[in-house]
């Protein structure tokens, strides 16, 4: 394995990860409610607003080299798609102060994007398989 696969996976790992921690951070908020005044250190739209900046990196590194090699239009379209809900997330609270719409969204951009790197590790790991070795 050469690498630029290593280095595709290790992106991918990434996006999961930081796709995982977004997800635990919508989930485990209503839980952590009544902590909120002893770590009020930054406000909860102002958070989105920094996961969705290693989101957005990582999902272009993790997914766009792995597209230019295995051409998945599914893949793709499934981190557009998660990119846009996490976005979409974000902008919903954040301009018009929707926050009914932050936590749906977001769990569903994350799971999509969490799709979209584990398809595209797969199809990566696949295609390096499928190379003659020299």
């Amino acid at each position: 394995m050469n690498a630029q696969h290593r280095h595709n996976g290790w992106w991918d790992k990434l996006g999961i990860t930081a796709s995982l921690l977004c997800l635990v951070h919508c989930l485990a908020l209503p839980v952590l409610i009544p902590l909120l005044p002893m770590l009020a250190l930054m406000g909860h739209t102002e958070v989105h607003g920094l996961f969705l900046i290693p989101i957005i990196s990582l999902t272009g590194l993790g997914i766009l080299p792995g597209f230019l090699r295995h051409r998945s239009r599914p893949m793709l379209a499934a981190a557009a798609v998660g990119v846009s809900l996490c976005s979409a997330a974000v902008g919903a609270e954040a301009l018009f102060g929707l926050h009914a719409l932050d936590t749906p969204l977001t769990i569903a951009g994350g799971l999509s994007l969490i799709s979209a790197h584990l398809i595209n590790l797969r199809l990566s790991r696949a295609q390096a398989c499928a190379c003659p070795t020299n």
